[in-house]
């Protein structure tokens, strides 16, 4: 999966409440509800269709048939053929929906250039994600040419119809003025709109801002305070950046009391690189005394907990201490 792909993953779970694919998930549900592949039900979960009325039965189909023959969809071309016949007859949230097939590669080969045929054509047709999505690819240029001014274009449509993601992605445009004039003000009002209303990776992009003082006057204080804003209302990574920054004094202020119980903060919300970032701190004696004991104990921990990093960093520890040259008495 691209970059862009994964982007348009992670965006897509910020769409409005407003979004309904329960009519499309009346043409693909019939196709693979018996199905004996596990494939089939693999297709529908990464498909996300929301509101869908079977994600618990698909959820169980798909850990049902565990070691099944059939790791392949066997028959999700047949309802992703239902949907294209549905766009043929002019159903916009259908060639959305064929945009998105081809975008991730879902029981098709992942095809940029189809995926934004698509979108361009549930565009015309109104579509609002496809309107989102395709500002997203006129952005990165994938699929697309690269299209600055248009990529604000469709973001904006999007963004004044309440997707969040797309509001905080026209405020940081704004910030660097791609794509239109640069407008620090109006930006930084779009995100701070975008976090109150629930999506808050906008205030980390105006924590940044900040503690940079790329976009605004640099101010530590503003930048750990918003940074603090988005951690307080439960984001796990925002914590352990918090904590990061906190412990080691790399942008500005240094409490190890609260860093450290931030990146504590962090592991309990399952933020699961955490348990690395401390390794790494015992081990390079950053805000704590060097102690590669507990080094060793936060990356076991991390790996029984499943973060590569943690394996990786307990590996390399590891080998290290082996390697290590022993004093003669």
């Amino acid at each position: 999966m691209t970059s862009l792909s994964e982007a348009l993953v992670r965006h897509e779970r910020w769409w409005p409440e407003s979004f309904d694919d329960r009519e499309i998930e009346a043409v693909i549900w019939p196709v693979i509800a018996t199905s004996l592949s596990r494939g089939d039900f693999a297709c529908y979960l990464v498909h996300r269709l929301l509101k869908a009325r079977h994600l618990d039965e698909a959820r169980a189909r798909y850990d049902s048939l565990n070691g099944a023959e059939n790791p392949e969809p066997l028959h999700y071309f047949q309802a992703i053929e239902n949907i294209r016949s549905m766009a043929e007859q002019g159903h916009a949230g259908a060639m959305f929906h064929m945009g998105k097939v081809h975008a991730l590669g879902i029981a098709v080969r992942q095809d940029m250039f189809e995926a934004a045929r698509w979108y361009q054509l549930a565009v015309d047709h109104g579509d609002m994600r496809a309107h989102c999505n395709l500002g997203w690819m006129h952005q990165s240029g994938m699929g697309v040419p690269e299209d600055k001014v248009e990529a604000f274009r469709l973001l904006s449509v999007g963004a004044s119809q309440g997707v969040l993601s797309a509001k905080a992605a026209v405020g940081m445009m704004l910030f660097a003025g791609e794509g239109c004039c640069a407008d620090a003000d109006k930006a930084l009002q779009m995100l701070t709109e975008a976090f109150e209303a629930g999506y808050l990776n906008a205030g980390n992009c105006i924590a940044d801002a900040y503690l940079m003082g790329q976009y605004l006057p640099q101010d530590v204080e503003l930048g750990h305070a918003w940074l603090g804003r988005v951690a307080e209302r439960g984001d796990a990574r925002s914590m352990a950046i918090l904590g990061h920054y906190l412990m080691t004094g790399s942008h500005g202020k240094t409490d190890v009391t609260h860093g450290i119980a931030s990146l504590y903060d962090a592991i309990n919300h399952g933020y699961t690189p955490a348990y690395t970032w401390l390794g790494a701190l015992y081990e390079k004696g950053q805000g704590v005394e060097r102690d590669l004991g507990r080094a060793q104990a936060w990356y076991e921990r991390g790996a029984a907990a499943g973060d590569e990093g943690a394996a990786l960093a307990l590996t390399r520890l590891q080998q290290e201490v082996l390697s290590a040259p022993t004093s003669v008495h």
